[in-house]
């Protein structure tokens, strides 16, 4: 049973990174090499930091691909056993979902603002 609930996080983890990849893949299509990318909004909705290219459409990818694979790195997901190996998979499956959801929002906040300011 722990081998099919590893191999289930595993499974959702590869989705959570294909989503996150390739919405990067697409911004990174998208947007000119020039423009800095918006990181932090105010309270009323202006960007108050902004980075380069670079570093605005790569650091929840790589954040997300050292997160995940903590979790196979450590050993972690091969030992677990009965319940353990459950809320392991739950963490996993939540950790997926929480990390292309930031993804999706970030580049959505980014598309957004750099329409606004006609920078696309």
């Amino acid at each position: 049973m722990s081998t099919a609930l590893r191999v289930i996080g595993d499974g959702l983890s590869i989705a959570a990174l294909a989503i996150i990849a390739s919405t990067a893949l697409q911004a990174w299509k998208r947007i000119p090499k020039d423009v800095t990318i918006p990181m932090h909004w105010g309270r009323d909705g202006q960007p108050t930091w902004r980075t380069s290219r670079v570093v605005g459409l790569l650091w929840i990818p790589t954040a997300a691909m050292a997160i995940i694979f903590a979790f196979t790195l450590s050993g972690a997901t091969f030992r677990a056993q009965g319940l353990e190996a459950m809320m392991l998979l739950c963490v996993r499956a939540a950790l997926a979902a929480i990390l292309a959801m930031a993804q999706l929002a970030h580049l959505r906040a980014v598309i957004r603002t750099l329409q606004g300011e006609d920078r696309l």
